[in-house]
């Protein structure tokens, strides 16, 4: 039996202090409909007017689609597209005065907590948030430094949510406002990083704000665990790493006590655990947060990651792929929560094929991806670069011991912005083969820029889990690897993508002439349109998970699925889990004051 011994491997983040503050507008639907009454006026009153100005009314559209986007940033928690926020009022005509349910009536903030009628909900949640918000203020518990003040700032902000009816800082919001999330790529959304997982975390988090809600990045394990525990009336659901999940589900102390069940053929850990420290957090409030899913083992590393021993579905949440969201609609369960490109890409105009550079950019992060086994050799970026008819440029980072393929040259790592720039000011992007399924090829499209993707078999597989393999890996002396760098890009098809062999020099070149010689419309792919987005989300957040979780449980002879058998010991064995709640640890749960009737 594999040791549930564990030894760290975070690792050292150097500070970087950045912060982001998000104002709050009001009357958005007023502003697109006066724009929109303001354009048809222009075009009816005047024939020149009306002449000169159809070829931009495509134009005007899109710039008022942004500019709706930009404002709803900064749309207050009160608001809802699609609806009204009933929160904690009786039920009563949108004319009359808001009114205070029954159970919260004569609550007062101010007065200490023992005071509080004890059957009034947002009075609990009050007392939660000040308590989570009074620790985050001192700032004594292990914690990600750049989070401190957004987590502030939004746990103020919600606390109004919670006053009385009558008080004049109080506001209207949905019963529980907020999304606790551990995952790191939520977190650095506050940052402003640029890899795949934040694009799409950035996208989400706005659309949450849209909609009403909110969310505090309360990394590493430990702390989302003690936010868990101190703030349970507050939280709509948890977000969180599939390793993180792992560990509170399979750890007694983590996971609540009538949820706690040892994997398929595992170690029983909660014998000897005392009941004052067995957890609290409900297992269908875990959600997981994950690029890629949870892949199966005939097309994916997962036999090495998590210990799998048999192809097919699984699901490293027990309760099922349901409990998962991606950027992407994954075959089986997964939720689908997809993100929005239209209120970034389309701030950046268009540049016609004539007044692009004769240049093609490659698509590459790192020069270590020119490296690897199974993309095309060093010496077709070198034959490339060579070619008289066009340039070819990189903003690779070069990284010790993993030189640039000889005749490539990079202008080095770019904002979001200016790469965005670059992106449209040259006539293909290309692919070299990583990274897998970037969001860079949406970027490119939207910048009506066509794109170059390898696949990296001759006959390859577009059907189900195949679409989004990828991944590397060596089985019985045969390379075994990804069909393709992004199934659902090649799935296109041209005028939009191109793609070539990764082996074939020929192929390559061909693909790339093609794509140059090629001028497209901007192209948005209707899941990454906004309209759509917001209503994925909205589904998602308006799932009755605990009514979910009860469907699992009820189909399962009445007991809750089990992990799949070696997955808890492999996350260990490999130092991916995180270590376990220490012996003796008592939850921090809120305090519970008797009734004094």
């Amino acid at each position: 039996m594999v040791s549930l011994r564990w030894t760290p491997s975070s690792p050292t983040l150097a500070p970087k202090p950045i912060s982001r503050t998000f104002s709050q507008k009001r009357n958005l639907s007023f502003l697109v409909i006066g724009l929109f009454v303001l354009s048809f006026l222009l075009l009816s009153l005047n024939p020149n007017v009306q002449q000169n100005s159809l070829e931009h009314l495509d134009r005007l559209k899109e710039w008022s689609s942004d500019k709706a986007q930009s404002l709803a940033e900064g749309w207050s928690d009160d608001t809802m597209i699609g609806g009204t926020l009933k929160g904690w009022l009786a039920d009563a005509d949108a004319n009359e005065h808001p009114k205070e349910k029954k159970e919260c009536r004569g609550w007062n903030h101010t007065l200490s907590e023992d005071n509080d009628p004890p059957n009034c909900l947002k009075a609990r949640q009050y007392r939660q948030t000040m308590r989570v918000l009074d620790r985050e203020d001192k700032a004594e518990h292990d914690h990600w430094y750049f989070t401190l003040i957004h987590n502030r700032e939004t746990l103020r902000n919600i606390s109004m949510c919670f006053l009385p009816v009558s008080d004049p800082d109080w506001r209207l919001c949905h019963e529980k406002p907020l999304i606790l999330s551990g995952w790191w790529y939520t977190a650095e959304v506050i940052t402003g990083a640029t890899t795949g997982e934040v694009i799409w975390q950035s996208s989400i988090t706005k659309q949450l704000k849209m909609l009403g809600y909110s969310f505090i990045a309360v990394g590493p394990y430990l702390n989302w665990v003690e936010v868990a525990e101190m703030m349970p009336d507050v939280y709509h659901l948890i977000w969180n790493s599939d390793l993180d999940t792992v560990t509170c589900i399979t750890d007694p102390r983590c996971i609540a006590k009538a949820h706690y069940v040892p994997p398929e053929d595992g170690e029983d850990l909660s014998v000897g655990v005392p009941d004052e420290e067995r957890g609290v957090i409900p297992i269908w409030a875990l959600g997981i947060v994950d690029y890629w899913g949870a892949r199966p083992r005939e097309m994916s590393n997962n036999k090495y990651w998590w210990g799998l021993t048999e192809d097919g579905p699984w699901s490293y949440h027990p309760l099922g792929q349901e409990w998962i969201a991606t950027p992407w609609p994954l075959p089986g369960g997964h939720y689908h929560l997809p993100y929005s490109i239209e209120d970034y890409c389309l701030k950046m105009p268009i540049k016609s094929h004539e007044e692009r550079e004769n240049a093609a950019l490659i698509l590459a992060k790192r020069s270590s991806y020119f490296h690897y086994p199974h993309v095309s050799p060093p010496e077709f970026w070198t034959n490339l670069s060579q070619v008289p008819d066009f340039e070819l440029l990189s903003t690779v980072e070069v990284e010790e011991g993993k030189p640039l393929p000889e005749g490539l040259v990079t202008m080095g790592k770019q904002s979001r912005e200016n790469y965005t720039e670059l992106v449209g000011s040259v006539k293909a992007l290309v692919g070299m083969g990583a990274p897998p399924i970037s969001p860079s090829i949406y970027t490119s499209l939207c910048q009506a820029t066509p794109v170059v993707i390898p696949h990296f078999q001759e006959k390859y597989r577009m059907d189900g889990w195949w679409l989004y393999s990828s991944g590397y890996e060596l089985k019985e002396n045969c390379r075994h690897v990804s069909w393709s760098q992004h199934g659902p890009a090649i799935a296109l098809g041209e005028p939009w993508v191109y793609k070539y062999y990764a082996h074939n020099y020929t192929d390559l070149e061909t693909a790339v002439r093609k794509a140059m010689s090629t001028s497209i419309e901007r192209y948005i792919p209707e899941d990454m349109k906004l309209t759509y987005t917001l209503s994925q989300l909205s589904k998602y957040l308006q799932r009755d998970l605990k009514l979910m979780f009860q469907d699992v449980r009820d189909n399962n002879a009445g007991k809750i699925p089990r992990l799949k058998k070696g997955a808890r010991e492999r996350c260990y064995e490999l130092n991916r889990c995180k270590k376990p709640l220490e012996a003796g640890r008592i939850p921090n749960i809120p305090p519970v004051f008797p009734s004094k009737d």
